[in-house]
């Protein structure tokens, strides 16, 4: 990959490595901003050994979801929340409430980090052969994740409002 592919590919799919990051990086904007500094060396660093044996999309959200789990492993603090960026705020703003969307990502968060993962880029519409290709296990490995995931969360609803 030249260096203006790459250059191109990352303007194209910023959006990516910021909801990696939002994901992973939840303790303060100085965490988040870190991260995705830390993607971006990895991408670039990694940007010649790029084989085309997926596409452009999935090799950056490999690079960068496992830049984020490696991470996260050596951290020991427990991360807090930070606000959205502006632009994703004002987003919301114009998407109508839903309590129910809410209670799935307060689940999620509560969900360990690697199934937090495997379960946004399954939210994001990616088909599970791409998730597959992006996390590097089975498609067959991913929809038994994907069950086991959806599982959890519909008993986690249910004991959140027997509370």
């Amino acid at each position: 990959m030249t260096d203006d592919e790459f250059t191109t590919l990352l303007e194209q799919n910023e959006w990516l490595l910021y909801h990696i990051g939002y994901t992973f990086a939840k303790g303060n904007r100085e965490d988040l901003r870190d991260l995705y500094q830390e993607m971006v060396c990895n991408l670039w660093s990694n940007r010649r050994q790029y084989q085309g044996d997926c596409s452009p999309k999935n090799w950056m959200y490999r690079v960068a979801l496992n830049t984020a789990i490696s991470l996260w492993r050596k951290e020991t603090k427990k991360p807090q929340t930070i606000p959205l960026p502006e632009e994703m705020e004002q987003q919301l703003r114009n998407e109508p409430d839903n309590p129910l969307i809410d209670e799935l990502y307060q689940l999620i968060e509560q969900l360990p980090k690697a199934d937090q993962a495997l379960i946004y880029l399954y939210i994001d519409g990616n088909s599970e052969a791409e998730i597959s290709e992006i996390l590097g296990i089975s498609t067959s490995a991913v929809g038994v994740r994907i069950h086991r995931i959806k599982q959890k969360l519909k008993e986690m609803h249910t004991q959140s409002w027997k509370i």
